[in-house]
């Protein structure tokens, strides 16, 4: 999906005016657009708002939902109105598709609090960054300032904080009702009681949910070819250590008693009671997942009907009798064969082994501390 088919060119003009934010869409974010498009007019320049695709514990209002509440107060311009996506995650790259688009000046116009930190896209207009490239460069000038710098309405209203509305819901002294008063009181006029509340909703239960925005965060990580490629190799290199623990060879310890696959002493005298059941292995012509399956029921039930022929060789560690027991009990009730003992009792340490602890003593002063 292309960046161009979020942001499409809302006029002719060759200046535009752009908004940013990340907020709950309450009325001073509606300030904020409202200030776009005052602005945008003033210079006869082609408006556009752009919400970032931020969300989690502090943003649990989604993108697309912020976007909804601005289209609907300004249903006129519900044109202007995108939510940032993987190709477009920042204004700097809103800024770079908008040079793209032949615009020669350019005016971003955010909250007071931001202007300082979102003022770093001057610097790049015209100017090589860290690779080399520049980003973009608008001729006629590159400027940020805030809301209460246009001549909109709302320019001398300070609205309302997205904090409060997010302490209000995690303070259990807090009625529903007046949790929702507060949230009635920040949200545009021309949200009904119900979406108010439905929003509400959902921003509590997000908040209360720990996943809530990492999943996407985790996506967004893995969205190019080279960081896939990171991510499988990672997973691979897990496979492989899990197969190495399993099959690590020895000539001298065969395993099940066939030689097929061998395992070190190491690994043999570290587990208690060991043991394998050499007619259900899976590598046996009548194996199948489904019979390893019925040889797991029948562990826990070892009067169960007889299933058919058993498969599946896996290795088998009981940790008391009372496990050991059940799993000759299924064995025998499901004719599994005779029963390889690798190891009986306890696991051991080999006599070789380290005995001493690699991690140094704690030294103490003279004073025992």
């Amino acid at each position: 999906m292309f960046l161009r088919e979020f942001l499409n060119r809302t006029g002719e003009g060759k200046a535009c005016v752009v908004g940013w934010g990340r907020g709950m869409g309450h009325k001073g974010h509606m300030f904020l657009a409202s200030s776009v498009i005052t602005q945008a007019k003033e210079e006869g320049a082609d408006p556009y708002f752009v919400v970032s695709r931020t969300v989690g514990k502090d943003d649990p209002i989604t993108p697309d939902e912020k976007l909804a509440i601005y289209q609907k107060v300004f249903p006129k311009h519900g044109h202007i109105f995108h939510t940032a996506t993987e190709e477009m995650p920042d204004l700097t790259r809103v800024l770079q598709k908008l040079n793209e688009h032949g615009y020669t000046k350019c005016t971003v116009v955010v909250g007071a609090d931001q202007v300082k930190a979102l003022g770093y896209v001057k610097n790049y207009n015209g100017n090589p960054d860290k690779a080399g490239n520049i980003p973009f460069n608008f001729t006629d000038g590159l400027d940020v300032i805030s809301r209460q710098q246009t001549n909109d309405p709302s320019a001398g209203e300070e609205g309302p904080r997205a904090t409060p509305m997010r302490a209000v819901l995690k303070d259990p002294n807090v009625s529903d009702d007046e949790k929702f008063q507060t949230w009635r009181d920040a949200m545009s006029p021309e949200l009904s009681d119900e979406e108010v509340r439905e929003l509400m909703v959902k921003a509590m239960n997000r908040m209360n949910d720990p996943s809530f925005g990492k999943k996407e965060k985790k996506l967004a990580e893995k969205s190019n070819d080279a960081n896939l490629v990171k991510y499988a190799n990672k997973v691979i290199r897990e496979m492989r250590a899990r197969e190495f623990a399993r099959k690590q060879l020895a000539e001298d310890v065969p395993y099940a008693g066939k030689g097929e696959e061998k395992w070190h002493d190491v690994h043999i005298q570290a587990l208690k009671n060991a043991m394998s059941i050499p007619n259900i292995s899976m590598n046996k012509a009548n194996g199948s997942p489904y019979m390893q399956y019925r040889f797991g029921m029948a562990m826990a039930n070892p009067n169960m009907p007889r299933a058919g022929a058993m498969s599946g060789d896996p290795l088998i560690t009981a940790y008391t009798d009372a496990d050991l027991q059940k799993v000759k009990d299924a064995a025998k009730t499901l004719g599994a064969g005779a029963i390889t003992h690798l190891t009986d009792g306890e696991s051991n340490e080999l006599k070789d082994g380290n005995t001493v602890s690699p991690v140094a003593k704690p030294k103490k002063n003279k004073y025992g501390i």
